[in-house]
């Protein structure tokens, strides 16, 4: 521990019993530099051996339950030979790094009071240069991180692969960490075949391509169950079959559901309700006013892949984008529909409108996010005639309306607090929008299609950037560092 006392005179630093001079012991200094290169190290291996061991504890922790519970029990498989045998290995490097440490004679309770007086000499403070992506104690999900650098700095890298992209589609790419090695990977749909590939962010290297679609897919996205640490995929293609992609089973098809919808799947998600025993799949498409479907949204459980219901109040709707928010003022799930006209938000299983949000200044809501601010939730939206809408979900109102001017606004993501991003499918670009003072930025370089798509991600090389797909069937890369 540091002392609290300390002197200085010249080059000469006191801490009580330890004298350090530097003129005098420039040798010892070098040596010292020396033992903390190893040990931060040995830190590093073990941190990320830690890790690996904590993934793998989670494994078994949930074989254990599955086992303990007699449920699920075909779901373990082979794999968990291959988990123990690299636990051991793993435990075993722990054990041999803590020795060498540990029979390290020139490494005492001395030694360990000079380095933290070294590190304090030389500000080292690493836990500022470490970025924390866990939040109440759930998965670590880099994407939902708030980046701290300013986006106006983005600049274009390359072309990360070729994809589907296709006029009106929000999320025809998904990048996402997966949590049984927290990788980041790009899923896209192949242009050749109706498959999606999975890439590697670092490297660009498909890992594997998922086949069950037999029609041009039109969104796929990424979904983690807190509760029970699983891991989903969720893809929709032109034949109205969604499908739902068991990541912690090899990428295995859980289920294939035939929506029946006359009309494309604009959108689907999967809701992981803490206060209730099922999950669900929920599923949107135009308006069904001259079909036989009474809704344009669909609810399936994800635990059997039946049908449970139709979400009331969206039948003559468009419903272009779905999210889910969990009220906390009332602990209650609801399902947030962006339609052509208006935002409807319905309790997810309870026949109950919560509220329809409508602007009079703002028509063909295209996509959203929410986020908190001060232990309130906010939407935001965009629009194909250039506004973006924030609304406060509590008060059920419009907190602050951002004109672009006749943009046509398709998918839009925040980057922090102060800065939002928007792909501008009309001017081809993605806008940088600065919430504080409204001021906009276009970003066009390399830019020579119609924008659609864009994504955040922390890039395991080059950190904080951004992935955007245009309907010229690009993905980009765009990073700060």
């Amino acid at each position: 521990m540091l002392c609290s006392k300390e002197h200085k005179t010249h080059s000469t630093i006191y801490y009580d019993d330890i004298i350090i001079n530097e003129e005098d012991n420039k040798k010892e200094i070098n040596k010292l530099k020396g033992y903390i290169n190893k040990i931060n190290k040995n830190i590093n291996e073990i941190i990320k051996i830690l890790n690996k061991v904590k993934d793998n504890m989670n494994i078994y922790f949930n074989i254990y339950n599955n086992i303990i519970n007699k449920y699920d029990i075909k779901n373990i498989n082979y794999e968990i030979l291959y988990n123990i045998n690299e636990f051991n290995k793993y435990n075993n490097i722990i054990i041999k790094i803590i020795n060498e440490i540990i029979n390290d004679n020139n490494i005492n309770n001395k030694f360990t009071n000079i380095l933290n007086i070294y590190n304090k000499m030389n500000n080292k403070n690493n836990e500022n240069n470490k970025i924390n992506y866990y939040n109440d104690n759930e998965y670590n999900n880099k994407i939902n991180y708030k980046f701290g650098n300013d986006p106006n700095n983005l600049k274009y890298k390359y072309d990360i692969t070729s994809t589907n992209c296709y006029y009106g589609c929000n999320d025809i790419f998904e990048i996402f960490i997966s949590y049984l090695d927290n990788k980041e990977y790009i899923i896209s749909p192949n242009i050749n075949n109706y498959n999606l590939d999975i890439f590697t962010l670092l490297d660009n290297k498909i890992i594997k391509s998922l086949k069950g679609h037999k029609n041009n897919i039109y969104t796929v996205r990424h979904f983690i169950n807190n509760h029970d640490n699983n891991e989903y995929l969720i893809s929709a293609d032109d034949n109205k079959i969604v499908i739902i992609w068991d990541i912690i089973n090899n990428y295995n098809i859980k289920y294939q559901i035939n929506t029946k919808y006359n009309k494309a799947i604009y959108s689907c998600l999967l809701v992981f309700p803490h206060n209730n025993n099922d999950n669900y799949i929920i599923t949107s498409t135009e308006s069904t006013s001259n079909d036989n479907d009474k809704s344009s949204t669909k609810i399936y459980s994800l635990n059997n892949g039946n049908f449970i219901k139709y979400i009331n109040n969206t039948n003559n709707f468009d419903i272009r984008y779905l999210l889910s928010w969990n009220n906390k003022k009332n602990n209650k799930y609801y399902i947030i529909q962006l339609s052509y006209e208006k935002i409807i938000i319905n309790n997810l299983l309870e026949d109950e409108l919560y509220s329809e949000l409508i602007n009079q200044s703002e028509s063909y809501h295209f996509s959203g996010f929410i986020y908190n601010v001060d232990n309130n939730d906010y939407l935001c939206s965009s629009s194909r005639n250039g506004y973006i809408n924030i609304w406060d979900l509590y008060n059920k109102n419009i907190f602050k309306v951002i004109n672009t001017y006749n943009c046509y606004l398709y998918h839009i993501i925040q980057w922090n607090n102060k800065y939002i991003i928007v792909a501008d499918c009309e001017n081809k670009c993605f806008k940088i929008i600065n919430l504080e003072n409204e001021i906009i930025k276009d970003i066009k370089k390399q830019l020579t299609n119609y924008i659609v798509c864009i994504k955040k991600i922390y890039h395991p090389k080059y950190g904080e950037s951004l992935l955007s797909a245009a309907c010229d069937k690009t993905i980009k890369l765009w990073s700060i560092n």
